[in-house]
């Protein structure tokens, strides 16, 4: 059995990568995230809006901390004010331990799979946990 994360995609019945535009709002991500039951969202540039030319990473934890320091109110901003912009990626080719650690050195619960700066697949550490 092959280790990588490309095995782990090759698994999947479907792979829907879910993402919005920077512009969305926080409240609109929000049910995007509960709908299909995910806790990230990939944000592209709402200029282009091609959802490969990614600009950053919305999780439940931005969302908790607006909330906690702006209140319920902030649920209107726009998704670009509190996402992470630092996309932290990795290839098919990286083995599943080497994924798993890199979540737990930046303190993430989700990766991107990127091939050839393509967008393949978003990879959440319950994916790698039930693989391991």
């Amino acid at each position: 059995m092959s280790e990588n994360i490309e095995s782990l995609l090759l698994k999947q019945r479907y792979w829907d990568i879910f993402a919005v535009p920077r512009n969305s709002s926080v409240e609109g991500a929000c049910r995007i995230m509960d709908k299909n039951r995910i806790g990230a969202l990939l944000v592209y540039c709402s200029d282009t809006n091609d959802p490969q030319d990614l600009e950053g990473i919305l999780t439940e934890r931005d969302v908790i901390e607006l909330i906690a320091r702006k209140g319920i109110e902030s649920l209107k901003d726009e998704v670009q004010e509190i996402m992470s912009k630092n996309i932290i990626s990795v290839t098919p080719q990286c083995s599943k331990i080497d994924a798993l650690d890199l979540m737990i050195e930046n303190q993430i619960r989700h990766l991107a799979v990127m091939d050839q700066d393509k967008l393949v697949g978003i990879l959440s550490m319950r994916d790698l946990i039930k693989q391991l």
